[in-house]
């Protein structure tokens, strides 16, 4: 080989080896941003809203006389008591069950007892729901009340929907 076509040779490699590592900082930036992007929406979700903060939005958007809002304020309250006090019922009859279920020997007819129980008590929680939102209902304008149904319900399928997601 001759001095000429040494340089040649070297020179046409210079910038395939340049272009190679541009090309991989690129690729290896691009990673970088990818990787820090589903890091910082995993840390960022937005986190579901609270009971009282969805009635409050719902509230908001049927544009509410004082009498209905104070009607509506007092179902709010009314419901999130209930909820807590349903939670504090059922939690500590499944707790029980889960531990007679743990034993060597688990009752059976205890585990179904406690369960029945549970359900009895769910049941009656949904009874007095209905009512109080009946009552809230008869003070709203049909409007308000299509309002009120439409988002209710679109609560329920959002639920349902992200019930299903969580256990595929």
């Amino acid at each position: 080989m001759t001095v000429t076509t040494a340089d040649v040779s070297q020179g046409r490699r210079a910038p395939r080896n340049r272009t190679l590592a541009a090309i991989l900082a690129v690729s290896v930036a691009l990673n970088i941003f990818v990787v820090a992007g589903a890091v910082w929406s995993h840390l960022n979700a937005p986190h579901p809203p609270t009971a009282s903060e969805r009635f409050h939005r719902l509230g908001d958007t049927l544009d509410l006389t004082p009498p209905q809002r104070v009607a509506f304020d007092n179902y709010v309250a009314a419901m999130i008591a209930r909820g807590d006090r349903l939670r504090q019922d059922v939690e500590p009859m499944l707790d029980d069950a889960w531990v007679e279920l743990a034993k060597p020997d688990a009752d059976q007819a205890r585990v179904l007892q406690l369960l029945d129980n549970a359900g009895d008590r769910r049941r009656a929680f949904q009874h007095e729901a209905v009512s109080a939102t009946l009552s809230l209902l008869e003070t709203l304008t049909p409007d308000q009340r299509a309002k009120f149904i439409a988002a209710e319900r679109a609560f329920r399928a959002a639920q349902r929907r992200r019930r299903a997601d969580e256990s595929r």
